[in-house]
């Protein structure tokens, strides 16, 4: 795999060279015709749970549910056979942009004007476990983290913290409790 490479996604041209749509506009009234929103998931409520940093429970649980998951979905960018996963400097930090099914993962790249609505996204499916052991690269690369739907939930885990909580997820599992 190559280095992830930045893909903005906010104030830039669209890919069709029309302008992005008006950021005061709320995203289901930009969205291309016939776009409709994916189907609220698991993740998606854990997330509206958590009632800040220091709720470890609501933590646990969304992290658990979102490394439980079979596959990450990326957006493939770069030529062909030498892809990687789209990022984007969120806050001043650059971010893999990270989707909890296929779906989510085509949603955005049409919403953002990266692929046509009747155009094939290209994508890369990746285990948790194979991302999580990739952390140490993707330091390297000065990725900061992982924001998973960036477009609906925007939850994110910096690239440092993926093998510790992937680490307190499993050992947790394993012992039948919670990690703490």
């Amino acid at each position: 795999m190559t280095e992830p490479t930045s893909m903005p996604f906010q104030d830039d041209a669209r890919r069709d060279g029309a302008p992005q749509d008006d950021p005061g506009v709320a995203p289901e009234e930009s969205l291309p015709s016939g776009l409709l929103p994916p189907a609220e998931t698991e993740t998606d409520l854990l997330a509206a749970r958590v009632e800040g940093p220091e709720d470890h429970e609501g933590m646990t649980a969304l992290w658990r549910a979102t490394m439980g998951l079979p596959s990450w979905w990326f957006i493939a960018v770069g030529e062909e056979g030498l892809e990687s996963p789209a990022a984007a400097e969120i806050d001043d930090q650059l971010m893999l942009l990270t989707f909890t099914n296929a779906e989510r993962a085509r949603h955005f790249a049409v919403q953002n004007g990266m692929i046509r609505a009747d155009e094939d996204m290209r994508a890369i499916s990746l285990e948790p476990q194979e991302v999580v052991s990739s952390a140490d690269v993707y330091l390297s690369a000065e990725i900061a983290g992982l924001m998973f739907d960036p477009h609906l939930t925007g939850y994110f885990i910096s690239t440092e913290q993926l093998p510790v909580v992937w680490q307190a997820i499993s050992a947790g599992e394993e012992q039948g409790s919670e990690p703490g």
